[in-house]
Protein backbone atom coordinates (compact mmCIF):
# COMPACT_ATOMS: atom_id res chain seq x y z
CA UNK A 1 0.00 0.00 0.00
CA UNK A 2 2.79 2.64 0.47
CA UNK A 3 4.56 1.67 -2.16
CA UNK A 4 0.98 2.78 -4.57
CA UNK A 5 1.00 6.01 -2.48
CA UNK A 6 4.40 6.69 -3.32
CA UNK A 7 4.41 5.60 -6.90
CA UNK A 8 0.75 8.02 -7.28
CA UNK A 9 2.53 11.13 -5.25
CA UNK A 10 5.86 10.96 -7.53
CA UNK A 11 3.44 10.71 -10.87
CA UNK A 12 1.63 13.91 -9.43
CA UNK A 13 4.64 15.46 -8.62
CA UNK A 14 6.59 15.03 -11.86
CA UNK A 15 2.94 16.07 -13.49
CA UNK A 16 2.95 18.97 -11.61
CA UNK A 17 7.21 19.82 -11.93
CA UNK A 18 7.32 18.91 -15.44
CA UNK A 19 3.51 19.81 -16.86
CA UNK A 20 4.35 23.52 -17.01
CA UNK A 21 4.98 24.74 -20.58
CA UNK A 22 7.77 26.87 -21.05
CA UNK A 23 6.47 28.94 -24.45
CA UNK A 24 3.80 31.36 -23.89
CA UNK A 25 1.99 30.22 -27.02
CA UNK A 26 2.73 33.09 -28.94
CA UNK A 27 5.44 31.46 -31.46
CA UNK A 28 7.97 33.08 -29.05
CA UNK A 29 11.29 30.95 -28.15
CA UNK A 30 11.84 29.47 -25.31
CA UNK A 31 14.15 30.81 -22.64
CA UNK A 32 17.35 28.78 -22.32
CA UNK A 33 18.82 28.60 -18.89
CA UNK A 34 21.46 26.39 -17.74
CA UNK A 35 22.58 25.45 -14.20
CA UNK A 36 25.75 24.87 -14.29
CA UNK A 37 28.17 22.91 -12.96
CA UNK A 38 26.07 19.48 -13.36
CA UNK A 39 27.29 17.43 -11.49
CA UNK A 40 27.37 19.84 -8.54
CA UNK A 41 29.68 19.21 -5.49
CA UNK A 42 29.51 22.74 -3.55
CA UNK A 43 27.43 25.23 -5.36
CA UNK A 44 25.25 25.54 -8.57
CA UNK A 45 24.91 29.14 -10.71
CA UNK A 46 22.56 29.50 -13.68
CA UNK A 47 23.95 31.62 -17.25
CA UNK A 48 21.11 33.74 -16.99
CA UNK A 49 18.89 36.46 -15.13
CA UNK A 50 16.59 38.37 -17.01
CA UNK A 51 13.27 37.86 -15.14
CA UNK A 52 14.84 35.18 -13.04
CA UNK A 53 13.88 35.70 -9.36
CA UNK A 54 14.19 32.00 -7.36
CA UNK A 55 15.65 29.05 -7.44
CA UNK A 56 13.85 25.98 -6.23
CA UNK A 57 15.36 22.35 -5.22
CA UNK A 58 13.45 19.11 -5.08
CA UNK A 59 14.53 16.01 -4.30
CA UNK A 60 12.90 13.13 -6.36
CA UNK A 61 9.79 12.78 -4.48
CA UNK A 62 8.74 16.36 -5.01
CA UNK A 63 10.12 17.35 -1.50
CA UNK A 64 11.62 21.20 -1.59
CA UNK A 65 14.93 21.09 -0.07
CA UNK A 66 16.29 24.26 -0.61
CA UNK A 67 14.89 28.36 -1.78
CA UNK A 68 17.14 30.71 -3.43
CA UNK A 69 15.73 34.03 -3.55
CA UNK A 70 16.78 37.15 -5.80
CA UNK A 71 18.88 34.63 -8.29
CA UNK A 72 22.03 36.93 -10.23
CA UNK A 73 23.51 35.53 -13.18
CA UNK A 74 27.24 33.98 -12.47
CA UNK A 75 26.22 34.19 -8.17
CA UNK A 76 26.92 30.73 -6.23
CA UNK A 77 24.37 28.90 -4.67
CA UNK A 78 25.28 26.38 -1.87
CA UNK A 79 24.49 23.16 -2.08
CA UNK A 80 27.13 21.31 -0.14
CA UNK A 81 24.64 20.56 3.02
CA UNK A 82 22.25 18.45 0.15
CA UNK A 83 23.42 14.58 0.02
CA UNK A 84 25.06 12.90 -2.65
CA UNK A 85 22.07 12.15 -5.14
CA UNK A 86 19.71 13.62 -8.36
CA UNK A 87 17.77 16.94 -7.91
CA UNK A 88 14.86 18.72 -9.52
CA UNK A 89 15.95 22.41 -9.96
CA UNK A 90 13.16 25.08 -10.78
CA UNK A 91 14.26 27.97 -12.17
CA UNK A 92 11.30 30.63 -11.39
CA UNK A 93 10.47 34.28 -12.64
CA UNK A 94 9.35 37.44 -11.03
CA UNK A 95 6.09 36.79 -12.02
CA UNK A 96 6.27 33.06 -9.95
CA UNK A 97 5.68 31.46 -13.65
CA UNK A 98 8.69 28.08 -13.99
CA UNK A 99 11.12 29.17 -16.62
CA UNK A 100 12.54 25.50 -16.55
CA UNK A 101 12.73 22.16 -14.46
CA UNK A 102 16.35 20.79 -14.90
CA UNK A 103 17.96 17.17 -13.21
CA UNK A 104 21.44 17.80 -11.24
CA UNK A 105 23.37 15.26 -9.56
CA UNK A 106 25.01 15.91 -7.05
CA UNK A 107 28.37 14.50 -5.65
Amino acid sequence: MKQAILVFFFAFTSLALFGQSSADGGGSTPVKISIYPNPATNFISINKDENVRDIAIFNLVGRKLKTFQDVEKGEHYDVSDLPTGMYLVQVIDTNKKILTTQRISKR
